[in-house]
């Protein structure tokens, strides 16, 4: 097939035109090839490659920055996908659509089923809201893919922030412990595994909307304290509230995915979010020989 993965060159986009590239004309595109915040330049571009696949990844998914900069989180999260569900619908291509779990409020203490009803709480959530709904309304054949705290070599992301700031905490040895959030639980997924899985629901021509992300459950904290075990650096960590790290934007307290779609049509769950750790971080050249 002939693909059009947009966001290629960022942290997912990598790894799925790479696993894509094995049997599909696979053809990336990011910021730099075309302005997909205007819809006349999407729509030639679009239509000068002529996929019948399109993978939109492309955001501005800085959730600080969104908060603050209204107008760019717009143009890049909510235009953008208008821009390109519309042309989809004029080359006929099927759309795949990657979301996030933070178009849910937080409130429920189980996982978020893909029939519960979104409310975001953030300016980035809304955006990514808006989205869904341009997708689903203007691409005739689509699919919306929720997935959660995205983690991989090919991009800035928690698990390399921790291992950096506690290499620096073990050669300072003056007993300082790492802080991290222990009050905020999602599902941290491995960008390789993501891919993996994304290919899967691409090649089954799947439609609707599903919930995608690593097995199991994470706090900021255990992610941290899992990767710096993994990584054997002597470093404390210890948990915190969130009210230790003031932010301006609100996150979610609780933004854990089911898989209930998936599961339900017997779709082999991605592994747990564990291994997909270990998998980073051995990719990372972080993970000791004995792990």
């Amino acid at each position: 097939m002939r693909i059009l993965v947009t966001g290629a060159r960022g942290m997912l986009g990598t790894d799925l035109c790479e696993v894509l590239a094995s049997g599909h004309q696979v053809t990336g595109v990011d910021l730099e090839d075309f302005n997909i915040a205007e819809a006349g330049p999407t729509a030639r571009a679009v239509a000068s490659i002529d996929p019948e696949v399109i993978v939109h990844l492309a955001a501005f998914t800085d959730v600080e920055a969104c908060e603050t900069q209204h107008p760019k989180a717009f143009e890049s999260n909510a235009a953008s996908a208008m821009n390109i569900a519309g042309a989809a619908r004029d080359v006929g291509a099927y759309l795949i659509y990657l979301s996030t779990d933070y178009v849910f409020g937080g409130d429920k203490r189980e996982p978020y089923t893909e029939e519960d009803e979104p409310d975001p709480i953030n300016y980035y959530g809304l955006t990514k809201l808006h989205g869904e709904h341009y997708v689903r309304k203007l691409a005739p054949r689509n699919l919306v893919v929720r997935s959660s705290w995205l983690f991989g070599p090919n991009g800035r992301n928690f698990v390399d922030t921790i291992v950096r700031k506690a290499l620096e905490l073990e050669v300072a040895a003056d007993g300082r412990a790492l802080t991290v959030v222990n009050d905020q639980r999602g599902c941290p997924t491995y960008a390789g595994h993501l891919s993996l899985g994304l290919a899967r629901l691409l090649e089954a021509g799947l439609e609707g909307t599903v919930h995608l992300t690593n097995s199991g459950s994470a706090t900021w904290f255990e992610l941290a304290r899992e990767a710096v075990r993994l990584a054997r650096i002597n470093c404390r960590i210890e948990p915190v509230s969130s009210n230790a790290y003031p932010m301006v934007a609100a996150r979610p307290a609780y933004s854990v995915l089911a898989s209930s779609v998936l599961e339900g049509m017997g779709f082999r769950p991605l592994p747990a979010w564990q291994e997909g750790l270990r998998e980073h971080l051995k990719r990372k050249g972080r993970l000791k020989q004995s792990e």
